[in-house]
């Protein structure tokens, strides 16, 4: 079994989607150089030493050391780097979908990765014949239930390695032709994602949000969105097993997740 991370490193200034709050802030409120003086206060030699184990140095418990102990505090967008979409990031109504609703089932299960890297272009819409053309490559049938994972190699050109650009990454992306989310309606599946920081083929037109997200207003389930997938490229096997569970955030139109792909 072979774990391939395929999250987005979280980090100050990290590549984002312009249209949500700006990059991660992250301080430390509890240092280290501070808080050695708490143990100074308290571990003394006399007093419940700590005995070390396994070949730890003095300096480990030695008071004022410097080693203490650390705390940070984040913020963090719902959408944010590797993240899943809740139906409430469409859906106004009461009661729609946050991300403490979404059922873990639609994160995690049986997954096909579709090709799509051959018709890379900024911009590109990706129609159905592309998606059937992706899926025939693969040799095996999207079903019922299954997690469609959709590599357009974008993440590999600008999110990360020598070619790496913030601009490019958040304006020239391909994604899903306006009427393309029918192919994955038709197919039953339970979530999308893709190496990119939007499903539709560009930041204004939001026709596969809409569908896969306001589904509740039919009565329907909707269909969980994955964005900022990475190392799609390092996945060997066009089936595997995703994992991608949000926080439980309660009012949370989505969260960041720590997306996995296990291959057997």
């Amino acid at each position: 079994m072979e774990l391939i991370d395929l999250t987005m490193l979280i980090h100050e200034g990290m590549m984002c989607n312009r249209d949500h709050p700006r990059a991660p802030v992250l301080w430390t409120s509890a240092r280290h150089e501070i808080t050695q003086n708490f143990f100074h206060d308290s571990w003394k030699p006399e007093e419940n030493f700590p005995i070390l184990y396994d070949g730890l140095p003095d300096e480990a418990r030695t008071p004022g050391s410097g080693h203490g102990w650390q705390s940070q505090q984040m913020i963090i967008g719902t959408h944010m780097g590797t993240h899943i979409d809740s139906a409430l990031h469409f859906d106004h109504r009461p009661g729609a979908q946050d991300a403490a609703d979404i059922p873990l089932e639609k994160c995690y299960g049986d997954a096909v990765l579709l090709d799509l890297t051959s018709v890379y272009a900024h911009n590109h819409k990706i129609t159905m014949a592309e998606l059937d053309e992706a899926e025939e490559r693969t040799g095996t049938k999207v079903k019922p239930d299954d997690i469609v994972i959709i590599r357009t190699g974008h993440a590999e050109r600008y999110a990360y390695g020598p070619q790496a650009d913030a601009d490019k990454f958040f304006t020239c992306f391909p994604g899903l032709d306006y009427d393309a989310g029918k192919w994955f309606i038709d197919r039953e599946v339970k979530s999308v994602g893709t190496d990119t920081i939007n499903l539709d083929c560009n930041n204004y037109v939001v026709a596969a949000h809409l569908n896969f997200l306001l589904r509740e207003w039919v009565g329907k389930e909707p269909i969980q969105i994955y964005e900022n997938l990475m190392n799609l490229d390092k996945i060997p096997v066009p089936r595997f097993t995703f994992i991608g569970f949000p926080l439980p955030i309660k009012d949370g139109d989505g969260s960041p997740v720590r997306a996995v792909a296990v291959v057997h």
